[in-house]
């Protein structure tokens, strides 16, 4: 005896019971179908359609949040944030990206700020990071799906100072020296990373938990400096600076530099540079130095006099030398801070020798350093 099935719109119970044995089949209880509501041809024909799906789906795509490729186990990620204030835990929380150790694939997740669940598929060894995908306001990343090329980089900046400044390219070409890109200064000034030496593998064992540690650290440096005997500092009212030969980009994978020396412009924030009496004193935050030995570190402070001129001082000798003691033989922050205990409590100290004047009378300023408007560059990171 034929019957009429009308797949398109069954009712009610043939809905509820297929429901029922989708979830049943997720459990590995068998794909359960019900004589009365379907012909014996369609028992053979959905089961073997889903799972040529599901196999091309698997060889052909990447990993992702949704796969439900692999035999994926559910573990818990703990990120750790041993020293670290919590006032500077990234409120956006963190990124966790799993790289397959043997192919181009990945597994990603954002996660709140301590961790969380993620579904991963097993007996896959992967490369494990974690990082403050969101957190940072100028820190932008390219090549996220490659681990071997995978950065994290700072902002392009425009101004008056690439056109007027010391690192310009008309300044520059005097000397030969080549035209350094200028960037943003990293805001807020954290950016937390963290890798594993070893592998990750998953082990589904029935009745076990599978947890994976994650230390984050922040690898952006602070970096002080005092500038003493600068006349007229009662006649600032704004302050901005550059610093040369710093690095702008930072590689995921192993925690190396890029060796391109850039120009990092700072003190648009407010509270960045201060004044009093007759020094200057401020902070800049960068990647670090592009190359502590080859490339020059040359301070520039921009001021705005309140007689409407503009003022600026540039330093060279010594900067980069006690660039390099602060960040110390192994780059810690108990390094950092037994050298600013040996120099007057700040990284760079420096005398003015009038260098910046800022005058008591209107007169022919030169420029000021000015961020302008950002040039950001926004690369999305599509979650699958």
């Amino acid at each position: 005896m034929s019957r009429n099935i009308n797949i398109s719109s069954p009712p009610a119970p043939l809905l509820e019971e297929r429901g029922e044995a989708a979830a049943n089949k997720v459990k590995g209880e068998g794909y359960r179908v019900h004589d009365r509501y379907w012909q014996p041809y369609t028992v053979y024909l959905l089961p073997f359609t889903l799972y040529l799906l599901l196999f091309c789906s698997c060889e052909n795509r990447e990993l992702s949040a949704d796969d439900p490729c692999g035999d994926a186990v559910a573990v818990e990620v703990v990120i750790h944030w041993d020293g670290i204030d919590p006032a500077d835990k990234p409120q956006q929380g963190m990124s966790v990206h799993l790289f397959a150790a043997s192919s181009r694939q990945y597994k990603r997740a954002n996660l709140p700020v301590d961790g969380g669940r993620m579904d991963i598929p097993g007996n896959i060894p992967y490369i494990p990071l974690c990082y403050d995908y969101y957190g940072n306001e100028y820190i932008h990343f390219r090549d996220e799906n490659d681990l071997d090329l995978f950065e994290a980089y700072s902002a392009p900046a425009t101004g008056l100072y690439n056109s007027y400044g010391p690192n310009s390219a008309m300044n520059r070409a005097a000397t030969g020296e080549a035209e350094e890109n200028t960037v943003t200064e990293p805001y807020p000034y954290n950016f937390f990373v963290t890798r594993n030496d070893s592998l990750f593998t998953v082990r589904p064992v029935p009745g076990q938990t599978q947890y994976l540690h994650f230390y984050p650290q922040n690898v952006l440096r602070e970096f002080t400096f005092l500038i003493r005997d600068v006349e007229g500092v009662e006649n600032i009212s704004s302050a901005s600076g550059a610093i040369s030969g710093m690095s702008a980009a930072y590689r995921m994978g192993d925690g190396v530099k890029g060796v391109e020396p850039s120009t990092v412009l700072f003190g648009n924030r407010q509270g960045r540079i201060s004044w009093a009496g007759d020094s200057i004193t401020g902070a800049f935050c960068t990647f670090g130095p592009a190359d502590i030995e080859h490339f020059r570190n040359r301070l520039t402070v921009g001021v705005v006099s309140v007689r409407h001129g503009y003022y600026y001082g540039t330093w060279e000798d010594t900067v980069r030398e006690q660039i390099a003691g602060a960040l110390g033989e192994n780059g810690t922050l108990e390094e950092q801070a037994a050298w600013r205990l040996s120099n007057s409590g700040y990284d760079i100290v420096l005398q003015n020798e009038g260098r910046l004047v800022i005058p008591d009378e209107p007169g022919d300023g030169t420029f000021i350093i000015d961020v302008g408007d950002y040039d950001n560059v926004i690369v999305p990171l599509s979650v699958r």
